[in-house]
């Protein structure tokens, strides 16, 4: 079925795809600015029609009124396959940096953890196939159009996919903030796969078996106890990044 996304950073960078999913484009009559005008370029350059709506008749369309005056209806969502991963991990030429969400259900941390991952450099996010949220236009949304450069990749079973990624060589690294060992304490230079639990039951047992290693965010002030998901995610991914730009620099020197 086709989707709808909304807001402008998504409608704008699914527009910039060389083959764009977009089959149509909803602007809010009264909407103006620099950003509507560049739309209308893309659009005309891409051959997707644009037609305008009323604002109330948008917020249908979207299911909220908080669309920035923008939507687009794109073919369905695509997502990647367990053997597409194995295969895609096998032509990497640096180490594998994949993110997998072990049954987020909050859209909003989803979408800024696939943005998170998109700005770190990851290569992919693995999402498991049942309880758990998938790429809806919220999602899309939070993601900030991300999900048009980050690969999603869906499985069955995430306990099974991750010992598949431990065959293939990467190190999986759960997170929870009541462990003694910190992510500033791991090397994350490694092929690994950061493994982030759900916003109230953090990992699975079966997912956290399948962990080498569990680290922690160290925390200044303890009364806060721990980061929601997505910004749990996000701290440790940009270590990880930090750490890989140190090591390309030693290398260079």
């Amino acid at each position: 079925m086709p989707q709808i996304i909304y807001g402008r950073h998504p409608v704008m960078a699914a527009l910039r795809q060389p083959d764009t999913p977009l089959e149509e484009i909803i602007v809010a009559q009264g909407a103006g600015g620099h950003w509507l005008h560049e739309v209308k370029r893309l659009a005309r350059a891409a051959g997707v029609r644009l037609r305008l709506a009323e604002r109330a008749a948008l917020d249908r369309v979207c299911g909220t009124p908080n669309h920035q005056g923008i939507a687009a209806r794109r073919g369905s969502y695509v997502y990647r396959s367990l053997a597409e991963l194995l295969d895609d991990l096998a032509i990497l030429t640096e180490p594998a940096l994949l993110v997998a969400a072990d049954s987020l259900t909050d859209p909003m941390n989803l979408g800024n953890l696939c943005r998170s991952a998109c700005a770190a450099g990851a290569h992919g996010l693995i999402i498991p196939k049942d309880r758990a949220a998938g790429v809806t236009p919220a999602v899309a949304k939070a993601a900030a159009g991300a999900l048009e450069y980050l690969a999603v990749y869906r499985v069955t079973n995430l306990a099974d996919c991750l010992a598949r990624l431990k065959d293939a060589g990467l190190a999986i690294v759960g997170a929870d903030a009541a462990s003694r060992q910190t992510i500033y304490d791991t090397d994350l230079t490694q092929p690994l796969a950061l493994v982030i639990g759900s916003e109230d039951k953090g990992l699975r047992p079966r997912v956290r078996k399948q962990c080498d290693l569990i680290v922690s965010i160290p925390m200044a002030a303890q009364e806060i106890g721990s980061l929601n998901a997505a910004t749990s995610g996000a701290v440790a991914l940009f270590e990880a990044r930090r750490q890989r730009l140190m090591q390309q620099g030693e290398k260079g020197r």
